[in-house]
């Protein structure tokens, strides 16, 4: 009987240490999607005052490579909150008359193949960034570093591969729930 005891309680342990994680999870994810809102308003400032100091023959020097390069931060941070929020294209049209087993299934499948190809782009994305680094390669006007913006890149596929983790587990555990 200590034995059953001991197991269960391991059990709710694990339990209770996978809900901390996915919390800690959720909620990073959510502060790194307002850094990338943060990068979204710089973008929207430098813009719009380039162009009025255009018009007034003072351009600002290097907005192209500077817009650029914090689109990097507004599109690869917010991926990871964007999977938890259910943003991303779904097919859920081929299992929404399907059996809660097919459904769960198809679930988990999509979010180990998901994870797998986000955690290929940030493998990639990190050896990238290192060649990067090797090679000291800078924006072509204002000679700012690329290699961090390959590694952001790099960061948000690696947290969506924490998010898409979550997923699979919890898509498992509320089907043994049920």
């Amino acid at each position: 009987m200590p034995d059953l005891v001991s197991g269960a309680l391991a059990a709710y342990s694990a339990e209770g240490k996978m809900a901390s994680f996915i919390k800690v999870v959720h909620s990073f994810s959510h502060w790194v999607r307002w850094v990338s809102a943060l990068g979204l308003v710089g973008m929207m400032l430098l813009t719009s005052s380039d162009v009025v100091l255009r018009y007034c023959g003072y351009p600002i020097k290097g907005t192209f490579d500077i817009i650029g390069l914090l689109g990097t931060v507004v599109v690869a941070l917010p991926i990871a909150s964007t999977q938890i929020l259910g943003r991303h294209v779904a097919m859920e049209y081929m299992t929404t008359h399907e059996s809660r087993l097919i459904r769960t299934t198809a679930k988990g499948m999509t979010s180990l193949l998901s994870l797998g190809i986000y955690g290929i782009i940030a493998w990639q994305s990190t050896l990238f960034g290192t060649k990067l680094w090797r090679i000291g390669r800078v924006s072509d006007t204002v000679e700012i570093p690329l290699f961090p913006f390959a590694y952001i890149i790099a960061f948000g596929c690696a947290l969506n591969c924490l998010v898409l983790l979550s997923d699979f587990y919890q898509s498992f555990v509320r089907e043994e729930g049920k």
